[in-house]
Formats: C-alpha cells, structure tokens, sequence
C-alpha cells in the first residue's frame, strides 16, 4: 500500500535522524562508587575556576600570615550563622528547580501517552483498513508525528520547520505555505482536531467517539502549554540574584574565616566547601531550564522521535491485528455453520426413526388384516 508522505519502510529512518546535537541523559548506576571519578555531566566545568580562585586566594593569606606579612584572619563565627541560612536558600531553590525538571517529565509523558492512546482509539473505531479509512489513519498518525516536534520546536525556541519535513514532507510543505504561521503545533492541533470530524461527518465515528477523541487532543494542547509556562517562568530575578550575590561573597570571604582556626588547611577546606557550595547552585541552574537539549535536561528530542515511532508502529500493527480477527470470525462463522447442519442432521434422523417405525408397524398390521 502506498503512504500519503512516506511509506513503511523508510518512515522509521527519518525517526532516526538526530539534530545537530542530540544529546542523551546520561545514565548510570548510583551503587557504583566510580561515578565520582566521570566529569561529563558534572557540574565541575561550570564552576571550576571560581573554586579555584577562592583556593588560591586561601594560599596567599597562608603565605602573608606565615611570612609575617599580615594576618588577615576574621574568625569564623560570622560565617558559621551566615553559612547556615546560605544552605537553606541553596535547599529552598533547588528544590523548586527539581519540581520544574520533575513537572516537564510528567507534562512529557503525559504528550507521549495522549498521542499513543489517540493513534489506538483511531486505529480501532475507525472501521477498515483500505481505501479512505486507511488514508485518515495514515494522515492523523502524520499529524502526529509534526505535532509532537513543532512542539519540541516550539519550547526550544528553533526554527518552525526544523525536522518537519522528514517525518511528514506533504503536511510540512502546506505548512510552510502558510504565511504568517507563527504557532505550529497550535496549527496542527486544529488540523488533527479537522481531521477527526471529517471522519465524523463521513460517518466512520459516532458522535461520542468524536468528542472523546477530541478531549484527548486538548489534553495533548494542555502539556504543550505546561511546557510554554516551565519555559516561560524562570525563578525570580531578585531572588536568583540575591542568592548569587550572597553565595560569592560568603565563598571569597570564606579564606579569610578559615585562616585562624585551619591554617595550613585552610586552602583544601576552602576549596572542598567551596565547590560544594557552587555545586549546589549550578545543579539548580540546571535543572531550572530542563527543556533544552543538554546531558542533565530532559530528553525532548527523544521523546518526540518515540512518539512517532510508537504511532506508526500502532499504525501499522492495527492492519494486521484486525486482518487477524477478521480470519477467526471466518473461521468461526463457518464452525458454527458446520455445527448447526450436523445438529439439525441428526436431529432430523432421530425425529424420523420413531415416525418410521411407527409408519412400519402400521403397515404390517394393514398386510396383516
């Protein structure tokens, strides 16, 4: 069978296509006790060289106090009171960094199961799997397929039409036609929404199954939205920045507190608590935007690639499932047609013979008179 905008075999391919840089998360097992000797995916590279300069700085205030230059140690009671409300900031935003990472996950799964349950519940009501029933299956699936990456599109910030064209070349063309289209996947909601009552009015769905289909496409439309607020909403200014501001003064004040009570040590603590500190601050910058495409985001490009995969695997299985069933009803049909005539063919041998003998002995007492 032909396919309107790609054929069986060479539409999972162009699922296969990466981006520029298609990033994965990084997996790895938490009970092994070599993860701390990875640097890819770490948060090392992004504050490496603060770290640095706060040991550093360390090092000179050892060398002035040791040589008799100057002491400028300040105690570490200050710091000690100042440290612990800095940890409860620094808990307090990555916390709320970690709800926004989690809610995009769910928000991405809940895409992801909306558009495998739509592709289903259109594979099974629609009735038939040639003709003009396969070409609406064919065409929703595609709508899909577009719909999940202009949405990625959309939240990363890309180009409208990036990697349209190799999941769905016929719709992406249309698209492209349109000018002043700003809103893709808003587009190709209505289009799948079109879709759907077409086939309504062309009688292949009811009335009821219209409507809980098109429930479903708003709830994709509803993620599509949770992801454009996480997008849309970063932390506050005022208190990113305060935290930013405090978090460095208490890290390149922290030699000077230290210098009294560690010493010679002093330059290994400040390094240790220093990097702990912007750790936990980098970490939250993270997870903050978890809609791009890096090693600790989450994996959108994936899981639109997923998407598609799933819909034209359910496509293409929902025509030899109902090829399947349509045999066992045959097969079934005609058992029960062979059933039924050898029931009623005895049945009529049993009716016959008390009759027959009955007609026999009538006619010997006949003979007989």
């Amino acid at each position: 069978m032909t396919h309107v905008g790609g054929s069986p075999s060479t539409f999972p391919t162009a699922f296969a296509k990466a981006p520029e840089k298609d990033f994965k998360p990084i997996s790895y097992d938490p009970t092994n006790f070599k993860i701390f000797l990875r640097i890819k995916g770490t948060v090392i590279r992004d504050c490496w060289l603060r770290t640095l300069l706060v040991a550093l700085l360390s090092v000179l205030l050892v060398l002035l106090k040791e040589f008799g230059v100057v002491d400028l140690g300040i105690g570490g009671t200050g710091h000690t009171f100042i440290g612990i409300a800095m940890g409860m900031f620094l808990v307090f935003r990555t916390n709320s960094c970690y709800e926004r990472w989690r809610e995009g996950r769910i928000l991405l799964g809940t895409l992801a199961n909306k558009s495998r349950n739509l592709m289903l519940n259109v594979c099974t009501l629609i009735p038939g799997e040639e003709g003009r029933p396969r070409e609406l299956k064919e065409k929703i699936q595609r709508l899909l397929s577009i719909f999940v990456v202009s949405i990625k599109n959309n939240i990363q910030q890309l180009e409208h039409f990036v990697h349209l064209h190799d999941f769905a070349p016929m719709e992406a063309d249309f698209l492209l036609s349109q000018e002043g289209l700003k809103t893709i996947p808003q587009m190709v909601a209505l289009w799948i929404e079109h879709t759907l009552s077409q086939a309504h009015t062309e009688g292949y769905i009811s009335e009821y199954a219209l409507i809980f289909l098109l429930d479903t496409v708003g709830a994709m439309v509803d993620a599509w939205g949770g992801l454009q607020r996480i997008r849309d909403t970063p932390t506050p200014f005022a208190y990113a920045h305060h935290i930013k501001m405090f978090l460095h003064l208490y890290c390149f004040t922290l030699p000077f507190a230290l210098l009294d009570t560690m010493e010679y040590v002093s330059p290994v603590a400040a390094l240790f608590i220093t990097y702990a500190l912007l750790g936990i601050d980098e970490i939250a910058i993270e997870m903050e935007c978890p809609l791009v495409d890096e090693p600790n985001h989450l994996p959108v490009h994936q899981m639109c690639r997923r998407i598609g995969v799933v819909t034209l695997e359910t496509l293409e299985q929902s025509k030899c499932f109902r090829d399947q069933v349509v045999s066992e009803s045959t097969h079934d049909h005609s058992h029960h047609h062979r059933s039924h005539y050898h029931r009623h063919h005895h049945s009529d041998d049993r009716d016959e013979s008390p009759f027959s003998r009955h007609h026999s002995t009538a006619t010997t007492r006949t003979h007989t008179h």
